[in-house]
């Protein structure tokens, strides 16, 4: 389809219009955003909410160029906004496990196993699947897209899962250096099992 057959459908606001527009940019879209990114589910995730604002937003957007240049434009800027926030993430992550580590070093071994035992209590209490999630990356280390092909899921879904785990587990602390046992909590728990 030509850039004018397009616009011209883009123009016509309606939903029939919409869904010929997204089945034939939507997998171009998606090839273009892997030159980016090496994971397709994130091209995919970034692409399918591209066509979501556009469609919400549809009234309100005037273009001046083409409405391929635009979805391209702004599916480019969602990803250079999910890239800083994944590397603002972990800049603070690697910080936070220098100071636990820090403070960790001087802990009494049973004020540890307390710690140890208050996580393993709250993941058991967890929904089974938030707790299937979290088991599968704290313990196993497998990566939100292992974890998301394993149980034929979204990436999306993972991430809900573990950021529900995380807070259910943070509320059982009350120092930020106590966070190390949730994100080192494989390797810890394997640990005491073994001890």
């Amino acid at each position: 389809m030509t850039n004018t057959e397009l616009n011209n459908l883009w123009k016509k606001g309606d939903e029939e219009s919409f869904t010929v527009l997204f089945n034939e940019l939507y997998q171009p879209l998606v090839a273009y955003l892997l030159q980016y990114t090496d994971k397709p589910a994130d091209a995919e995730d970034i692409a399918q909410s591209t066509f979501i604002k556009l469609w919400e937003k549809r009234s309100h957007i005037n273009l001046t160029i083409s409405i391929k240049s635009y979805l391209y434009t702004s599916a480019y800027n969602s990803y250079v906004d999910n890239f800083r926030k994944e590397k603002k993430n972990k800049s603070y992550l690697e910080d936070l496990k220098h100071q636990a580590l820090q403070s960790l070093v001087d802990e009494p071994e049973e004020e540890f196993q307390k710690k140890i035992k208050l996580i393993q209590k709250t993941v058991e209490g967890l929904p089974d699947r938030c707790k299937t999630i979290f088991k599968l990356h704290k313990e196993k280390g497998h990566s939100f897209k292992e974890i998301a092909d394993k149980l034929e899921i979204s990436v999306k879904t993972v991430e809900a899962q573990m950021s529900i785990a995380l807070k259910r587990i943070r509320k059982e602390f009350k120092e930020e250096t106590d966070l190390l046992l949730i994100i080192c909590f494989g390797r810890i728990a394997s640990k005491s099992d073994k001890a």
